[in-house]
């Protein structure tokens, strides 16, 4: 338990679990893995902590979680607008987590068929991420916000990037207004994007439009885009070349890339690569780390991303980063259905490769909050869990898939090159 874990009375949440609303009371007691602002006398957390976000973060020192809304039950990605706390409150999640020392996130804002699927408005999701991003900025959590949207469909760029720039803006003009310091910046993800002039392209129109939007608001925050596919495919990546990063830095105070593992969709040309994919990364690969280093060196154009950012790091310092965005379901637990200690053998081979060998220690992966006694793929990438009825909290102390680590210990160290998977 960290130190200065507090007696909270909070307030009443619904939560859905496996889809059945639940009511949890968080109730007065001394709490596991931090305790929310008590509701009143003289214990409660300080209103802001000074200096946070006074300009933008470097995407190579963040150590983010990502943070997405409740599971409805069904599809896998059916979900809510609620962000999922397991039943504690918002002010309860978001003090935890700074009483942990979790500084960063990433929140998932649906997009419209996500919101169409559950008969929902941008203007009630719009509600559920300012009531969050006002309880992280109380507490010093720097904040981004991402969005699942395809970019190009048959092979044809889509409005979706215009409708991605009038998303972000109207939450980043809300905050500007609300005297909100936390956000730190916006990306896209799993954009479907055939190739990576797209992706520069796309990248440039999407920071274009939001500082139209938003008095330049980009030019002192960060943009974040993925490889082409569904994030993990950057060859020929480095024919931008100078042109490009000049005028990219033009708009922003600082870009990275993400690297998503994550295989190409069936309908994008880059499917040709799955069969290939499959083989030395995919879920039942028993290809050798260095095998699969040298995979998506040459066939996703890691090599391409790597002699981007050593030709130009120097010049431009704050453009040419990479962080990490975890697998497919948001964490590193799916890289491989191996259920023996080599199963991490991909882990090993993308950390040898982004983290080791390139010194790109940004990440994102994992989810906050999972319910105490959770199993297999419900804890393994969950950092802090919830007792469904008292509230209490306690670091998720299970092992890892592979059982070579401690969950809490595999995310706290994905930034050391020297720590061994």
């Amino acid at each position: 338990m960290p130190v200065g874990a507090q007696a909270t009375t909070g307030r009443t949440k619904k939560s859905r679990l496996a889809g059945i609303a639940i009511a949890v009371a968080v109730v007065g007691s001394s709490l596991g893995a931090g305790s929310a602002p008590a509701a009143g006398g003289t214990t409660s957390a300080p209103t802001s902590v000074p200096g946070i976000a006074e300009r933008a973060q470097d995407p190579g020192a963040v150590q983010g979680l990502k943070w997405k809304t409740e599971w409805l039950g069904g599809e896998t990605d059916h979900l809510g607008i609620t962000f999922d706390t397991r039943g504690i409150s918002y002010a309860t999640a978001a003090y935890s987590l700074q009483n942990n020392g979790f500084r960063t996130v990433t929140l998932r804002m649906l997009a419209d068929p996500d919101l169409a699927e559950i008969n929902r408005t941008r203007a009630q999701r719009d509600e559920e991420v300012m009531a969050l991003l006002g309880e992280l900025n109380r507490q010093g959590v720097n904040v981004y916000l991402y969005q699942r949207v395809w970019l190009q469909n048959d092979g044809k760029l889509t409005v979706n990037a215009d409708k991605f720039v009038d998303d972000m803006s109207g939450i980043v003009n809300r905050a500007k207004n609300e005297g909100i310091t936390s956000l730190q910046g916006v990306m896209p993800v799993e954009t479907n994007l055939e190739n990576t002039a797209q992706v520069r392209e796309r990248a440039l129109h999407i920071a274009r439009g939001i500082n139209a939007k938003t008095g330049n608001w980009l030019k002192t925050h960060t943009l974040m885009m993925p490889g082409a596919a569904m994030g993990g495919y950057f060859r020929n990546i480095h024919q931008g070349g100078r042109a490009w990063l000049k005028k990219m830095q033009s708009q922003t105070s600082h870009f990275a890339f993400i690297y998503k593992h994550m295989k190409s969709q069936e309908e994008n040309r880059l499917a040709r690569y799955n069969p290939r994919w499959r083989h030395y990364v995919g879920l039942e690969s028993t290809r050798t780390a260095p095998e699969q280093i040298r995979f998506l060196r040459q066939d996703m154009g890691l090599s391409d991303l790597e002699r981007h950012s050593r030709d130009h790091k120097a010049e431009f310092p704050k453009h040419t980063q990479v962080v990490f965005w975890g697998d497919a379901a948001d964490g590193i637990s799916y890289l491989s259905d191996l259920d023996h200690p080599h199963n991490y053998t991909t882990v090993r081979a993308l950390h040898t490769l982004l983290v080791t060998t390139n010194n790109w220690r940004g990440h994102f992966f994992n989810f906050p909050f999972t319910t105490a006694g959770a199993t297999e793929h419900d804890a393994w990438k969950y950092m802090i869990t919830v007792d469904e009825h008292t509230g209490e909290r306690a670091k998720n102390a299970g092992p890892n898939r592979s059982g070579t680590h401690r969950v809490w210990d595999e995310w706290h160290n994905w930034a050391d090159p020297a720590f061994d998977y």
